[in-house]
């Protein structure tokens, strides 16, 4: 009965993601389906791959790269669409076996999926800075330090993994694949999802394209957030924060729904 009960309440939310709807499957879309939460996907950003200077560092001197850093699913599409088709074998067999860090369960699967066999962070590594301490400590294996990294980024990305990786003598180099910009009518979507007879709860992904929404949000709205980057970034925006989430995943978010509206 209680959970009976529970699910009913659920129900009665209303979740504004804020996010591009992942194809061809979005783990957000299908976990609070089958829980049976009404959602909506608000899309805020849109992207350009940018591999020319990429596909030229591969093609002209990848045997010295040593090892990839990639933390965006972004990044993740323009190597999959971009950047890896344009390749010779001998090149893409290469860069598929060199060990890659990343950051969280999602983009590590991504990774998985076209071909990567050396994953390393994924769920173990929730944030950029976890992430760059795995990268630190792995010498029981290889010593990273001694190797060359080459950090695959969007034009607009924190430098948290760089600022904890160079000061201790790592040879990284960052590499743009891709840019990032707002779409338009982001207020005319969003307001169009949010509803009178439902408590509308709004999920950060990421303070990037959030800018007329953060000044629009009262306290009749709940606020959650997928990580503590984002929370710093809305609470430095005076905005109350009601939830963060464990992890960046789509568990995590349910598992916050569950625990904090109940």
């Amino acid at each position: 009965l209680l959970t009976n009960l529970n699910n009913i309440y659920i129900s009665m939310n209303n979740i504004l993601l804020l996010k591009t709807k992942t194809v061809p499957s979005d783990p957000y879309h299908e976990l609070l389906s089958k829980n049976e939460i009404t959602h909506h996907f608000i899309p805020l950003l849109t992207h350009k791959h940018l591999p020319e200077e990429c596909i030229n560092k591969f093609k002209n001197n990848y045997q010295n790269i040593d090892y990839l850093i990639i933390t965006s699913q972004r990044a993740v599409e323009a190597l999959q669409q971009s950047i890896l088709p344009t390749l010779d074998t001998d090149v893409t067999n290469y860069l598929l076996k060199l060990p890659i860090f990343t950051v969280g369960p999602a983009t590590a699967a991504f990774l998985q999926k076209i071909g990567f066999t050396n994953i390393k962070g994924g769920s173990e590594a929730g944030n950029g800075s976890i992430l760059a301490d795995i990268i630190i400590n792995d010498k029981e294996q290889t010593n990273y330090k001694d190797k060359n990294g080459l950090f695959l980024v969007g034009e607009i990305r924190k430098d948290v993994i760089p600022r904890k990786l160079k000061p201790l003598g790592f040879q990284l180099t960052e590499l743009v694949v891709y840019t990032t910009t707002s779409m338009e009518n982001i207020m005319q979507r969003y307001n169009s999802k949010l509803l009178e007879d439902a408590n509308n709860i709004v999920v950060f992904f990421s303070p990037q394209g959030t800018e007329e929404i953060v000044a629009k949000i009262n306290s009749n709205i709940k606020v959650l957030s997928i990580g503590p980057t984002t929370e710093e970034y809305l609470e430095g925006k005076k905005i109350k924060v009601d939830g963060v989430c464990e992890k960046p995943t789509a568990e995590a978010l349910l598992k916050l729904l569950k625990e904090s509206l109940i």
